[in-house]
């Protein structure tokens, strides 16, 4: 994927405020595709801040009153062709005109309600995707996966989504991980990674340096995700070096004493903890170093 995409719960999409904090963002970061759910607004309202945003083209799924909304809004630089409408989810192809890469991809907005998200799981898993195809999944689930992924609030909800935890194993789902801060959503004293990005091996295998970035939580209660991956043609294996960024990852510190409590010599937990991480930062935290290196 050459292309970048910017998810975000907006909370809200009426006010001036909104439209100059996320005219800034969008100049800043340039995504080719935009995300926004719950933008609490509909109809003739939501065309004109659309045509504001400066992008030829949209889909949505309209909000019922101030509840839900899906919309999505892309540059000229690819071509997305929308395959299902549900209150929950738009799920589409993606066309790269420059490398006519494509993708399916599948923007999220799960209901806050629990009886709701459980028929999110069970229609994301009628969709029809071919082994073969490349699938992006992203937006915010309202719903986690385990208890490190929330801080504060009532016990029972800490040990994560049973149902979520079930769709994502039984598609075979992979998480991309992220760099920055750990939680995406903030309400007082709770916070929770409500906002996340998905795939399956297909994307990774095709999409190795893939990165997904936490950004500054500005007017809405979510933090926007922005998801980066540059096409790169196979190199020569290079020496192993440690990424700085691995330490904002919750797994990273599990991930080293697994190599260092084990009572080894020195050089084999080194040599054992170089040939996971590589794997580890492929698969769990988005391969991020032939990005930084070029």
């Amino acid at each position: 994927m050459d292309s970048s995409i910017f998810v975000w719960n907006c909370h809200g999409a009426a006010s001036l405020k909104f439209r100059r904090v996320l005219k800034s963002l969008l100049w800043g970061y340039r995504p080719d595709l935009v995300v926004l759910v719950e933008p609490r607004i509909s109809g003739m309202t939501a065309d004109k801040i659309i045509k504001k945003m400066g992008y030829p083209f949209s889909h949505r799924i309209e909000a019922r009153g101030f509840a839900g909304g899906i919309w999505m809004i892309w540059s000229d630089k690819i071509k997305v062709n929308v395959i299902t409408n549900h209150r929950q989810f738009i799920h589409c192809e993606v066309r790269e005109l420059l490398t006519d890469q494509v993708f399916l991809f599948t923007a999220i907005y799960g209901s806050p309600n629990p009886t709701a998200r459980e028929k999110l799981w069970k229609d994301l898993l009628n969709l029809q995707i071919r082994p073969s195809g490349a699938w992006l999944i992203a937006g915010d689930f309202n719903a986690t996966v385990e208890a490190r992924e929330r801080k504060g609030g009532a016990r029972r909800l800490q040990q994560g989504c049973k149902y979520f935890k079930s769709f994502i194993d039984e598609v075979g789902l992979l998480d991309l991980g992220y760099v920055g801060p750990k939680f995406t959503w903030q309400c007082g004293g709770l916070l929770v990674r409500l906002d996340r990005v998905l795939s399956n091996e297909k994307w990774l295998e095709k999409n190795p340096s893939t990165q997904v970035m936490h950004l500054p939580k500005v007017q809405s209660d979510h933090r926007p995700l922005l998801i980066k991956s540059t096409a790169s043609k196979p190199q020569a294996q290079r020496p192993f070096r440690f990424l700085a960024s691995w330490l904002l990852h919750p797994e990273f510190s599990t991930l080293v004493r697994k190599h260092w409590d084990t009572g080894r010599r020195l050089t084999e937990c080194i040599e054992s903890f170089s040939l996971e991480a590589q794997q580890w930062n492929t698969q769990v935290f988005g391969e991020i170093g032939q990005t930084k290196a070029t």
